[in-house]
């Protein structure tokens, strides 16, 4: 059995984002600009990745004197900053990967760092990401997911249809196809403390958001 370790990814966050973080996780990846804020919690990055176009170079020599890996890659790459930075938390033998990132900033760039998280490179380790107050989860064969009693829960197929049987929640599926054209999966809610889901057919994304007490699609129509 391969034993546990853990990565965690640090992109574009907040230093408030790392205050629940209690235990220095086994290795810390710092994507850009998410160094200041690695930095702020008191930590050294074990790496530094991505092109830190965004990253003060001061903050970047107390990494590299601290003892941290830059990994500087150019500008005009192929990949995100957040991808490089997975491949490595995977090259250092991560089997589950915890993100942190804001919830601001460009739309596109949001978007690529969600579909990046379901990439079938990194299938072999639990992927979560703390998007500002939300949490995703990858979910590809069985999870189970420690979850608020009353948490908002949307299951969003990527990259094709997915077929999915839940327990725990108020609305369940029973090896029943979702399609991600459509929005049968939003506006879900858990029931107890631990969602159990079962993915035997593609990938979903789980998202859990804050309960919004006047938001009006909040119940499902």
């Amino acid at each position: 059995m391969t034993p546990e370790r853990r990565a965690l990814i640090v992109a574009a966050a907040s230093p408030q984002q790392l205050v629940d973080i209690e235990t220095r996780p086994d290795v810390v990846i710092a994507a850009d600009s998410g160094l200041h804020a690695v930095l702020a919690a008191g930590w050294i990055p074990d790496r530094l990745i991505g092109d830190l176009d965004s990253v003060d170079p001061a903050a970047v020599e107390i990494a590299a004197e601290g003892g941290a890996v830059v990994d500087r890659h150019p500008v005009g790459k192929d990949e995100t900053d957040l991808e490089l930075a997975l491949a490595a938390a995977v090259d250092a033998g991560a089997t589950e990967i915890q993100v942190v990132v804001r919830a601001d900033g460009r739309l596109d760039h949001q978007l690529a760092n969600l579909f990046a998280l379901a990439k079938p490179d990194w299938m072999a380790a639990e992927v979560r990401a703390d998007v500002g107050d939300h949490v995703v989860w990858v979910v590809r064969g069985e999870r189970r997911l420690e979850v608020g009693i009353g948490q908002h829960l949307a299951l969003l197929p990527i990259g094709g249809p997915a077929r999915v049987t839940t327990r725990g929640v108020a609305f369940s599926l029973a090896d029943e196809v979702l399609s991600p054209f459509d929005g049968r999966g939003i506006a879900n809610e858990a029931i107890e403390s631990v969602v159990s889901l079962t993915v035997s057919d593609g990938v979903v994304l789980v998202v859990s958001s804050p309960a919004q007490a006047d938001d009006p699609d909040d119940a499902r129509a």
